[in-house]
């Protein structure tokens, strides 16, 4: 038996398929190309759903066993708003799209941000859906016209299957889903122009959405009596198919940008988490909720300094055939640096968050080496992280371990970091993909090959290797962390 997740990212997606024991029997990956300048960060929708049936068509052709479920996973808040064809109206905005700043004044002065926050969990912001929504609406046509506005959870397996149905943790990146009856805030719909039946139906975990099309599954050449499932916002799969099952247990996802999930000991809407952008969101596992600290800038910033302040060993590693991280992490592995380094370069995530930040590379001297640079950019991620953790633990949450995944996770000296700054645990896992990961185990569980979601954990989620931390250096850390926090505290809203 095999099954498949799906991811729908916001530079390409990825199709993987799985046995029952998490060993992948087929993938494949396909690009697509960012679109936008000055601030607007878009995807066109026809160009990602291409891609996404390329993927597909390549599994129905050479996946050594027919698929018998698949869940989608994909970016958050951004939506494709169909015409009555189900054609796209209009490209995408992205998370770090700059549009919505005012919007989100408006929409605070029209309903409280304490309001806000008590229905969907989320603290008012221009990261999330609703103002970028309302932005659209005010400068285009595309929501007046709109049959269908759709995460591309639900873009996807409308196609698939004509039925609209979307995830509860998708639609909780939307700022207008009310996570306590678990359905849209029609009252915050409005404010954006939307009616609630341009939106799908929230539902919950591991639900069967339909069997795809006839005519799909001929197009396609898959299984024509393929489930599609519902999934979820890339980040709780991800948590899901890194075993996040408790509350001893975090999980990072480390990408362009790196969340840090934790669970809560219930659903919370209190002041002290506004203040601080902690949010309350469902997560997969039913009944439970989760809190995310966000570093918006991670992979990006690497990529910005290996462009740029490191060009040329980027050159000689290119010449040599070297991958460029490998080189200059060896090269830090052993490096103490007083160097500091605030990782806001353009967008800031908690405790502040904004999309119009400013960062900071301090102590440097005429005797600081380049290679010192590059390690306090990776020190400048945990540090961020662990500032918010310091606030978010008063919430009553018991992280002990953290398990990591994606791209930065394959960075031994960041992992290490990570160890040695939290004092705790950190794993990689087995699986590279753990958002498609925790898509497999939603699907065979829908389709009962597991009896529970807990149990489709414990048999398909492995660990690959344990960083502990390092007693000294966690020490050492605590010190330069001291200024790091004062540094953050005069700096993060430096414009």
């Amino acid at each position: 038996m095999a099954f498949a997740g799906l991811d729908v990212g916001t530079s390409g997606s990825k199709l993987l398929v799985y046995d029952l024991e998490g060993r992948v029997v087929f993938r494949t990956e396909g690009r697509y190309a960012e679109l936008g300048e000055n601030g607007r960060r878009e995807l066109n929708p026809k160009t990602v759903l291409d891609t996404v049936f390329k993927l597909l068509r390549e599994a129905g052709d050479s996946c050594p066993e027919p698929i018998e479920a698949l869940a989608v996973t994909c970016l958050g808040e951004s939506v494709a708003c169909l015409d009555d064809k189900g054609e796209a109206l209009t490209n995408s905005m992205l998370t770090g799209d700059v549009r919505g700043i005012p919007e989100t004044e408006e929409v605070i002065r029209a309903f409280g941000a304490r309001s806000i926050f008590e229905i969907t969990g989320l603290p008012p912001n221009e990261l999330y859906g609703l103002p970028k929504y309302r932005w659209l609406n005010r400068n285009t046509d595309a929501v007046k016209r709109a049959a269908a506005i759709l995460f591309y959870e639900d873009y996807v397996t409308f196609k698939l299957t004509g039925e609209r149905k979307v995830s509860y943790t998708c639609a909780a990146r939307s700022m207008a889903f009310d996570i306590r009856k678990m359905d849209w805030s029609e009252e915050l719909l409005s404010f954006a122009g939307i009616r609630r039946g341009q939106m799908s139906d929230p539902v919950g975990p591991c639900e069967v959405i339909g069997t795809i099309l006839p005519g799909m599954a001929d197009e396609l050449h898959l299984n024509p009596k393929l489930k599609l499932v519902s999934g979820g916002h890339d980040q709780s799969c991800a948590a899901l198919g890194s075993g996040l099952a408790d509350m001893e247990r975090g999980e990072c996802g480390m990408g362009t940008c790196e969340f840090l999930f934790t669970m809560l000991p219930g659903p919370m809407m209190t002041p002290y988490m506004m203040e601080n952008d902690f949010t309350c969101i469902p997560y997969i596992i039913p009944g439970a909720y989760l809190s995310s600290l966000e570093v918006t800038t991670c992979g990006a910033l690497k990529n910005w300094a290996r462009d740029g302040i490191f060009e040329s060993v980027k050159r000689r590693c290119e010449a040599g055939g070297q991958n460029f991280f490998a080189v200059m992490d060896e090269a830090a592995k052993e490096v103490r640096t007083d160097v500091l380094a605030l990782p806001q370069f353009g967008s800031s995530g908690n405790p502040d968050l904004s999309m119009d930040a400013r960062g900071t590379i301090a102590g440097l001297t005429i005797h600081t080496k380049p290679v010192e640079i590059y390690r306090a950019i990776l020190e400048s991620f945990a540090f961020q992280m662990y500032l918010s953790y310091g606030r978010l633990k008063k919430l009553g949450t018991r992280m002990e371990s953290i398990a990591a995944t994606g791209g930065g996770a394959a960075s031994e000296l960041t992992l290490q970091i990570r160890a040695d700054v939290f004092n705790m645990e950190v794993s990689s896992m087995e699986c590279d993909e753990a958002g498609t990961l925790g898509c497999m185990v939603m699907a065979a569980t829908a389709a009962g090959a597991y009896p529970s979601l807990e149990a489709g954990i414990r048999r398909a989620v492995r660990t690959k290797r344990v960083y502990r931390p390092d007693a000294a250096m966690h020490g050492w850390y605590m010190e330069k962390f001291d200024r790091y926090r004062k540094l953050y505290e005069k700096m993060f809203d430096f414009k």
